[in-house]
């Protein structure tokens, strides 16, 4: 055979060879998935799903307590609409959320903090307005008067717990007892107040901020001790109980307990 052909017939088989072997090492390599889109097609699927649960939800409530357009009804009577609209989401799934965008809903009617602030003030006003729903009323005027402060309009807030401070000092003075738990309301408004400082400014200027919500170191010792335990909730945190206490004595015993 002519050497030339051979010679070119082996080039070939060699080509052959190496192209299929090139062929045979493409393929035998594994299959390899795109795993890095995996987690955040599963993380879509289940925000989508959670989603879909919290529209169903709030579906739901609002088959069961319609929410009137601001103007169709009186102030009082779309407050206690929402408020029972809140009342069902507690539990369920995303009920903060719920609860936060329904607040946020009142909150375009101006009356509606005066409202708020009056309820919580005025124990017989909140009870001829809302009736059997009164400390329904008072519960979500608080969260009403806490989300207006985080969006740091905190007057109203601050205002309100002076206002039933100096109400409750004056019931404790004449010996009388508190109607409806309304020191809960205080401690609740306390706490709301306290939570729109800074810790600094708690821990730093203490009497700046009891002057600011009503504080008085004539007030009666019931009131004085509600005001003393949750400022030392917030000493405790950067001290020892020990230090928290006597700082707690320090401010808020400077009239003793004569009155207790």
């Amino acid at each position: 055979m002519n050497i030339g052909k051979l010679a070119l017939a082996g080039s070939l088989v060699l080509g052959i060879g190496l192209g299929g072997a090139y062929w045979l090492s493409d393929e035998s390599q594994p299959t390899v998935k795109n795993t890095e889109t995996q987690p955040k097609q599963v993380e879509i699927s289940q925000v989508s799903e959670l989603k879909q649960l919290s529209n169903k939800i709030a579906d739901e409530i609002e088959q069961l307590h319609p929410l009137p357009k601001q103007g169709e009804v009186s102030t009082k009577e779309r407050m206690l609409v929402s408020f029972n609209r809140m009342q069902a989401s507690v539990g369920k799934f995303n009920s903060s959320g719920f609860v936060k965008a329904e607040i946020q809903a009142l909150l375009n009617d101006p009356a509606v903090i005066e409202l708020a602030k009056n309820t919580l003030v005025d124990l017989e006003g909140a009870m001829a307005e809302f009736g059997d729903d009164q400390a329904l009323a008072r519960v979500y005027s608080i969260k009403i008067l806490d989300e207006l402060a985080k969006q740091g309009e905190t007057s109203p807030l601050y205002e309100t717990t002076a206002q039933l401070a100096e109400k409750l000092n004056e019931q404790a003075n004449q010996d009388v007892a508190f109607s409806k738990r309304q020191d809960l309301d205080l401690e609740e408004l306390v706490f709301a107040s306290l939570n729109s400082f800074e810790e600094s400014q708690i821990l730093e200027n203490p009497q700046i901020v009891m002057d600011e919500l009503g504080y008085s170191d004539a007030q009666h010792e019931k009131i004085r001790k509600i005001y003393g335990n949750l400022f030392g909730s917030v000493f405790v945190r950067h001290a020892s109980i020990d230090e928290s206490i006597a700082r707690v004595q320090e401010l808020f015993n400077k009239q003793g307990t004569n009155n207790g």
